[in-house]
């Protein structure tokens, strides 16, 4: 838990590199190029690649993947090359499918994603921005996510005891199930199996805080930190930038509820990351009002960094 008064800023991001259930912005290289000069300005020194391929699409044409859509630009390396540039780290994710897992097929959709682990490191494992992995299975406990992290969290740690491992979990609360509210006290012992099970291979959590209502967070994030210290592992937040309350997917969020999941966050936690700035609080986003929420973020920023 933050023992430390000193303000704890947004100072990473997930990057969203291929069209999922976000609309694509459909930068070129120079538009990346803009968007990380810019987080020089706001203090984000790491990016997250949230995954590098998604059902039949990938980052760059995989002979692992073998998705039919890729991108012209290989983003990885272009994001790697940036990173270096502008002195943002960049961790790598994974293959998710959207297929095997969600079935609780665990072996195929392990099996790619082994094969992809080397496919990375062949092409990308000496680069000098890249400085951690990332688990792209998110999930709670419905899906076992533990099946599919422990088997690649040991395959890395085979040859990289060094770079970090995260995961992004939710809180399963009314805003992802409503049918079945996931209760602090209950969430409580669904991540302590987690983080039994993932001792020693995953260093940081970082949940999503998007599912709970703004006057639940403070529940949740305070057995989390209880637990993360119990097993000496980084706790993060994933201080979700676009609005779960709208009745459609998925807008710039309201910076009251911004500002609010922000400082709630400030007691337990060591960092602060979002998914994501390229859509939801960039001036170069497809959403007008991402730059707005930019703005309104940086001038927050210099008053309580004063």
């Amino acid at each position: 838990m933050n023992s430390e008064k000193k303000f704890i800023p947004l100072s990473g991001t997930f990057i969203d590199a291929i069209a999922c259930d976000i609309p694509s912005n459909n930068w070129t290289p120079d538009v990346w190029e803009r968007e990380f000069a810019r987080y020089n300005e706001i203090g984000i020194d790491e990016a997250y690649i949230i995954r590098v391929g998604w059902q039949d699409s990938s980052c760059y044409k995989s002979e692992v993947m073998k998705t039919t859509l890729y991108n012209d630009t290989d983003m990885v390396q272009l994001l790697l090359d940036l990173g270096a540039k502008y002195n943002v780290g960049i961790y790598l994710g994974m293959f998710d499918t959207c297929k095997f897992w969600l079935l609780n097929d665990w072996e195929n959709e392990i099996a790619v994603n082994l094969d992809l682990i080397d496919e990375l490191m062949a092409r990308y494992g000496n680069h000098p921005a890249f400085k951690g992995w990332y688990m792209s299975h998110e999930g709670s406990m419905e899906h076992h996510q533990t099946r599919i992290w422990k088997p690649l969290c040991n395959k890395i740690r085979s040859f990289d005891k060094v770079r970090p491992i995260m995961v992004s979990p939710r809180y399963a609360g009314p805003k992802y199930d409503p049918r079945c509210v996931i209760p602090p006290d209950v969430h409580a012992k669904h991540f302590d199996y987690i983080l039994n099970e993932m001792e020693g291979l995953i260093n940081i959590y970082a949940p999503m805080d998007g599912h709970v209502h703004f006057n639940q967070l403070e529940s949740y994030m305070s057995v989390t930190a209880e637990l993360m210290q119990k097993y000496g592992a980084e706790f993060w937040t994933n201080l979700e930038t676009f609005d779960r309350d709208m009745p459609w997917h998925f807008p710039p969020i309201e910076w009251a509820k911004f500002r609010h999941k922000l400082e709630v966050a400030q007691k337990y936690v060591s960092k602060v990351i979002s998914f994501e700035v390229p859509h939801f609080m960039s001036p170069d986003s497809i959403y007008s009002s991402a730059g707005c929420l930019y703005n309104t973020y940086k001038n927050y920023l210099k008053k309580m960094q004063n």
